[in-house]
C-alpha cells in the first residue's frame, strides 16, 4: 500500500514541479513530527504569487494539509524518494535531515540550493557527525554559537565553507504560539519524561526507561512519556513493552505525536538525559529539568578535538539538576531537589541565551528574508 501511495506521490511531485513558471521551494520531512520546525516558514510564502511551495513527506500519516495552497505529498522512504531527489528540479530544497548526499538522499544537479534548518537547539559538534552539514549550501543557524562551531569544524577538518545565517530556531516560535493559546485545565502535577535517542546500543531509553517510569508511576506521579521519533523507530520493542506493561495505570500516558504540544504545556517538570528538549523546556516554559546521567550522547567521533563546550552541557550544568543511574531509588528526592534548585538557578537562563547569542525573535521572518535573497538572485 505504501509503495503504491509513494508512486502516486512521485507522479504528483512531478506535476507540481512543472505545473507553472513559479520558483519552486521544496520542503522535505521524514515524518509529521518534524513539520512544526518549519510550518510557519512554509506558510509565510503564501503571499508570494511567483513562488510555489511543495511539501514532501516520508510519513503516510503526515496527511493534514498545511493550507489551501500547501498539501503534503507522500513519497515514502524507498525507491521513489531516492528517484525524486536524484532528479528534482527547483530553486531550493529545505530540510531538517542531516548527512545530505552521504545517505540515500542525494543532491540533484537541477536544484540550486540546499538549505538546512535545525530541529534542535543543541550544539553542532556533539550530537551530530562532523560531516552532518557539509553538503548543504546554506545553514540557517539558531544563533552565533552554532556559527562559531561550524566555522571551527570547517577549519579543523578542511570542510567546504558554507553560507551560514543566524536566523534563530524556528520551532521556538511555534512553541511560544501554542503556549500563549494553552489553557490549563488539570491542576495535578505532571512529569514529562522525554529521553533522547542514542546510537550507542547501551542507552538510557532501552536499558532503563521502563524501570524509571515504573518507579514514577508507583510513586503516584502523573507521568507522560514523550518519545523521540528515532526512539520510535530504533527502540520499537522497548516502547511496545513499556506500553504493554504500563498502559493499565491511570496516571501514565504515552505521547508519540510530537505535533501535539500539550504535554510540554501541561507538565511541571521534565526528566531527560542529554537531549535538546531540555533547552526548549527551559527557555520557553521556564520549568525545572532533572537530568539522569548515563551514556553520553556523542555522535561525533572527533568530539574531543573540538574545544568548545556544547550549549546543552552549559544549560545542564548551570540551570538543571543531575542524578546518576545508581540513585534511581531516590528519584522522588531528586525531583524535589530539581524544583528547589530551579528557583535559585532560573536567572541563569537569560545569561546563557545572551552568552550564546540565541535568536529569540522574528525567526520565521529572518529565515524568509534569507530564502528570498537567494531566490531573487537567481
Amino acid at each position: 500500500m505504501n509503495f503504491f501511495s509513494s508512486f502516486l506521490g512521485f507522479l504528483s511531485c512531478k506535476e507540481l514541479l512543472k505545473s507553472n513558471n513559479n520558483k519552486k521551494i521544496v520542503f522535505f520531512s521524514e515524518s509529521k513530527n518534524y513539520r512544526n520546525y518549519f510550518i510557519n516558514l512554509m506558510k509565510s510564502f503564501e503571499d508570494k504569487e511567483n513562488i510555489s511551495v511543495i511539501y514532501l513527506t516520508s510519513d503516510i500519516k503526515d496527511n493534514v494539509k498545511i493550507s489551501d495552497k500547501i498539501k503534503p505529498v507522500f513519497i515514502g522512504s524507498g525507491f521513489f524518494r531516492i528517484l525524486i531527489f536524484m532528479f528534482i528540479k527547483c530553486e531550493m530544497v529545505i530540510m531538517t535531515l542531516t548527512d545530505l548526499d552521504i545517505h540515500e538522499i542525494k543532491k540533484s544537479k537541477n536544484c540550486k540550493n540546499y538549505v538546512y534548518i535545525f530541529h534542535a537547539l543543541v550544539s553542532t559538534h556533539k550530537c551530530y557527525t562532523h560531516t552532518a552539514f557539509d553538503n548543504f549550501d546554506i545553514i540557517l543557524s539558531n544563533g552565533e554559537y552554532q556559527e562559531k562551531e561550524l566555522r571551527l569544524c570547517e577549519k579543523l577538518f578542511n570542510l567546504k565553507e558554507k553560507k551560514i545565517y543566524n536566523t534563530g530556531y524556528l520551532y521556538l516560535e511555534k512553541l511560544l504560539e501554542e503556549r500563549k493559546q494553552f489553557i490549563q485545565e488539570n491542576t495535578k502535577k505532571k512529569i514529562l519524561f522525554a529521553i533522547s535517542w542514542n546510537k550507542n546500543q547501551k542507552n538510557l531509553f532501552d536499558n532503563y526507561a521502563e524501570n524509571i517510569l515504573r518507579k514514577l508511576v508507583d510513586l503516584n506521579y502523573q507521568v507522560i512519556l514523550r518519545t523521540h521519533p528515532e526512539s520510535v523507530k530504533r527502540s520499537y520493542k522497548t516502547l511496545k513493552k513499556i506500553s504493554k506493561n504500563l498502559q493499565t495505570f491511570d496516571n501514565f500516558e504515552i505521547n508519540t505525536d510530537l505535533t501535539n504540544l500539550n504535554p510540554l504545556n501541561e507538565s511541571s517538570i521534565l526528566i531527560t538525559d542529554d537531549g535538546g528538549i531540555a533547552l526548549e523546556y527551559l527557555i520557553i516554559y521556564k520549568k525545572p529539568v532533572l537530568y539522569i546521567n548515563h551514556i553520553k550522547k556523542i555522535h561525533n567521533a572527533f568530539f574531543d578535538k573540538i574545544k568548545l563546550e556544547p550549549i546543552e552541557d552549559q544549560f545542564k550544568k548551570e540551570v538543571g539538576t543531575s542524578m546518576g543511574i545508581a540513585e534511581l531509588d531516590n528519584i522522588s528526592f531528586f525531583i524535589k531537589k530539581a524544583e528547589k534548585d530551579f528557583q535559585n538557578k532560573k536567572n541563569k537562563i537569560d545569561e546563557l541565551i545572551f552568552k550564546n547569542k540565541i535568536i529569540l525573535k522574528d525567526q520565521t521572518r529572518n529565515a524568509k528574508e534569507v530564502v528570498l535573497k537567494f531566490l531573487n538572485n537567481d
